[in-house]
């Protein structure tokens, strides 16, 4: 790993989203979600980070549930922060996901039911927070966990937005070498282990979302993906999340939503979805967005983080879409 001490290593991270937070006018609280060692499944250590609304929200917004905000593979909630710059009356309360930024390591055998497994650290969550019902936020695989949730709990999900492809929910979306390569048995866990730079870090999340698409924001966007991916719980949790999705050659069985239960999908979704997304096109994905009976498709110019590309259009977009 890129540092032998991962206390100085989690205070590098708390400080980074300190100093991004700020920058967005936002501050932040921080929940721990023990494991509960009387449960079938105790489960590993979730962290929240929490974003109170800013300034004193309207009534209308007050009434509102909090949104949960949910990151991919491999990435951190770090990412969407400048989108909280459209939702300053809203309470957002963002997951880090097991083995990601500052949560617990969580190994998923391959043959583990994966929806299971996602929806069980949402209701965790919701539980935690005594939630009834939220508006959901999921780029890539949040996406796709928001879409199992939606799913099999819709009446939890006031609102559902997709931003980006959503992982492997549609099934038109290819996985992209590099992913393919993170499924492969001690492989991927070897590969994403590997200590590397902050440049060479960046230069990977160039590839997926874009050469332009982090111009002009804070460093601390890539600085905490950078160190969060250097703790030892990282490696070996990602690899199983890559693992429990694909094999080297396709998505596992049950991983893609089937069109049937796109159709019967009755939560009110936006999907925000970049013109030439690495993961999926919307040209390609269309079919399966078009499933959704009460689902707005926004697309954009950008890639697969469209609100980077497009901030003011897709923050406008979602806060509207969050406010009806």
């Amino acid at each position: 790993m890129a540092t032998a001490d991962p206390a100085h290593l989690e205070a590098r991270v708390r400080a980074a989203e300190l100093a991004l937070a700020a920058h967005y006018d936002r501050t932040l609280v921080e929940h721990v979600v023990e494991p509960d060692p009387g449960a079938g499944k105790p489960g590993s250590r979730i962290r929240i980070v929490e974003y109170p609304a800013a300034g004193r929200p309207s009534a209308a917004a007050a009434a509102l549930p909090p949104i949960l905000l949910l990151h991919g593979v491999a990435s951190t909630t770090a990412l969407a922060v400048p989108l909280l710059a459209s939702l300053r009356d809203r309470r957002v309360l963002a997951i880090d996901w097991p083995g990601h930024g500052l949560s617990g390591a969580e190994v998923i055998p391959p043959d583990a039911p994966l929806r299971e497994d996602m929806i069980g650290v949402l209701d965790r969550v919701l539980e935690f927070f005594h939630l009834g019902q939220v508006d959901m936020i999921g780029h890539s695989l949040g996406g796709q966990a928001a879409l199992y949730y939606a799913v099999a709990k819709p009446a939890r999900v006031r609102r559902l937005v997709l931003l980006g492809a959503p992982g492997a929910a549609f099934s038109q979306a290819r996985a992209t070498i590099g992913m393919r390569a993170a499924s492969i048995p001690g492989i991927g866990t070897a590969l994403l282990g590997l200590s590397t730079s902050q440049r060479a870090h960046d230069r990977a999340v160039e590839r997926l979302l874009g050469p332009d698409a982090l111009d002009g924001y804070p460093p601390e966007i890539n600085e905490i993906g950078f160190l969060a991916s250097q703790r030892p719980e990282f490696a070996a949790s990602a690899a199983s999340l890559f693992r429990a999705m694909m094999t080297p050659f396709a998505a596992r069985a049950d991983v893609a939503l089937t069109a049937s239960e796109l159709a019967h999908l009755a939560v009110p979704t936006l999907i925000v979805w970049g013109a030439d997304d690495a993961i999926l096109t919307p040209a390609r994905g269309r079919a399966s967005a078009e499933a959704i009976p009460n689902a707005t498709i926004l697309e954009v110019e950008g890639g697969h983080a469209p609100w980077l590309n497009q901030p003011a259009r897709v923050g406008d977009a979602v806060s509207a879409f969050l406010t009806e």
